[in-house]
């Protein structure tokens, strides 16, 4: 039996969409870009480019969802260092929700939207790797998180499962054990989540944690680098 996913307007002006799956919204009710360019790309993306200086960037994405997170790197990407942009769902969206979704964010006033590239990130075909444009190498495998053991070694981690309250097993040391041996030193990972317990695992791990101001409608949000 499918279940019908539901697009919602959230504080922003943005989209994001409540999972008939799990019954859980993919991003904050407050706005979903909001989120996704705090959390994301300003707290990762753009922290580690200052931080580091990398000619190519390997990253790992949990949640592949309605690509925002990737869209917004490959368009933050396209004058900085190369993106090699792997990336994990075990439900990909349908192509009619992903084009209504698309609609959406490109009737939304309050911010600028290439449907091109959107298009280009949800047409590329999974389990291998596709240039989308020469600076983002995207890599779409399908595959649930807890059976997933990282093949290559990472500099920055897009962690954007649902919360704990809806999936706790994606939150356990069963996963981020793997994970942690995959990411450099120096390396960073960053998540909406600061659950008390979340942090401490992270640190037995070898990652220090720091809580950062989250975006609009959520006082803090979690940047965890590798030691």
């Amino acid at each position: 039996m499918s279940h019908p996913h539901k697009i919602e307007i959230t504080g922003d002006g943005s989209p994001t969409i409540r999972s008939g799956i799990y019954d859980a919204e993919y991003h904050s009710k407050h706005g979903a870009v909001r989120e996704s360019l705090h959390v994301f790309i300003e707290a990762g993306l753009n922290f580690l480019i200052a931080d580091q200086a990398l000619q190519e960037i390997s990253l790992l994405e949990y949640g592949f969802g309605t690509g925002l997170n990737a869209y917004y790197t490959a368009e933050q990407c396209e004058k900085g260092p190369l993106v090699r942009y792997e990336t994990l769902e075990l439900h990909p969206l349908d192509a009619i929700t992903t084009d209504l979704f698309a609609e959406q964010l490109s009737g939304s006033k309050s911010h600028s939207f290439n449907p091109t590239l959107f298009s280009d990130l949800h047409r590329a075909d999974w389990e291998k790797e596709v240039c989308i444009h020469p600076r983002f190498y995207l890599s779409k495998k399908k595959c649930d998180f807890r059976q997933y053991r990282p093949a290559g070694t990472y500099d920055l981690v897009y962690y954007d499962a649902f919360g704990p309250g809806t999936q706790v097993d994606l939150w356990t040391k069963d996963i981020f054990g793997p994970l942690s041996e995959a990411v450099k030193s120096g390396g960073v990972l960053v998540t909406y989540c600061v659950q008390g317990a979340f942090r401490r695992m992270l640190s037995t791990l070898g990652f220090e944690c720091e809580k950062l101001p989250g975006p609009p409608g959520k006082r803090e949000m979690l940047r965890a680098v590798k030691v």
